[in-house]
């Protein structure tokens, strides 16, 4: 696999294409928790989650396994807020090759590299992986807060989501689906915040995005790790983000990348060199 084909597929996997994976069979017994209601829990984890107005993780490495072949390099994310999230991928020598720009109007992936870009709106996401989501949904995966398309009501989850209780897992389970997919949240019930956010379909989990240990970065907690999982049809994926250093609530510098001398493709069309 080129290089540039091989990163570009990373960045889709980190975003949105994780749903577009093999199935793993969801082996549990499901039993309803009685102790809490659905309200009262989403409420207390929506409580528990980072609150920022802006996130720059400045310093992180990714390692990804891609049908065998294990690849490490240094990246970074930098969110504000219902405005922007940035991923930059830096592959060699701190030189930015690749970066992903999501904001509520759409998404644009830059090939830098081989000047090339794609600009496509959240419906390209719907009509290609039947997946009904927005930009806040994509935030939200990266900000460690719970995953809700097109609201951020905690009342709405009391309307369309219920609770389970795993083996030693609490999750909220949605009641109606995105597009084909079922959400699923994972809850630290010692402190109420997520350890996973996923998409069922049929039961089966098909999406699986894990948060490790908490640490205090600029005096809020996050996870120094996340995990995402998926087993593509054909190549076996799987990628770690190690978080070194972040800061929140400081101006962000997100240059502008100017397109005129980048040519537009279509998005499947990044991968083909």
């Amino acid at each position: 696999m080129k290089t540039n084909k091989f990163i570009i597929a990373i960045i889709l996997i980190t975003t949105i294409l994780l749903t577009s994976c093999k199935t793993q069979q969801r082996q549990t017994q499901h039993r309803v928790a009685q102790h809490v209601s659905v309200c009262q829990l989403t409420q207390k984890s929506y409580d528990a989650q980072p609150q920022f107005s802006t996130m720059n993780i400045s310093k992180m490495t990714m390692s990804v396994n891609y049908g065998g072949i294990q690849f490490t390099f240094r990246s970074s994310i930098r969110i504000a807020t219902d405005s922007i999230l940035s991923i930059s991928i830096q592959p060699a020598l701190g030189i930015e090759m690749f970066r992903a720009e999501f904001t509520p109007k759409g998404f644009i992936v830059y090939d830098k590299l081989n000047r090339r870009y794609s600009e496509n709106s959240y419906e390209y996401i719907k009509l290609s992986w039947g997946l009904d989501i927005d930009y806040k949904a994509i935030e939200a995966l990266f900000s460690h807060r719970l995953f809700i398309p097109k609201s951020t009501d905690p009342d709405e989850i009391c309307k369309d989501f219920r609770i389970e209780h795993m083996a030693d897992t609490t999750s909220i389970v949605s009641n109606t689906p995105i597009g084909k997919y079922t959400q699923q949240f994972d809850i630290d019930i010692n402190n109420y915040r997520l350890t996973m956010s996923g998409l069922q379909y049929e039961n089966q989990l098909v999406m699986a995005i894990t948060y490790g240990m908490l640490k205090t970065f600029d005096k809020i907690l996050f996870p120094e790790t996340v995990q995402l999982q998926t087993t593509m049809t054909k190549t076996d994926v799987s990628a770690t983000l190690n978080i070194e250093k972040i800061r929140f609530n400081e101006p962000l510098n997100i240059s502008l990348i100017s397109t005129t001398r980048y040519q537009k493709v279509g998005f499947m069309d990044l991968l083909k060199k």
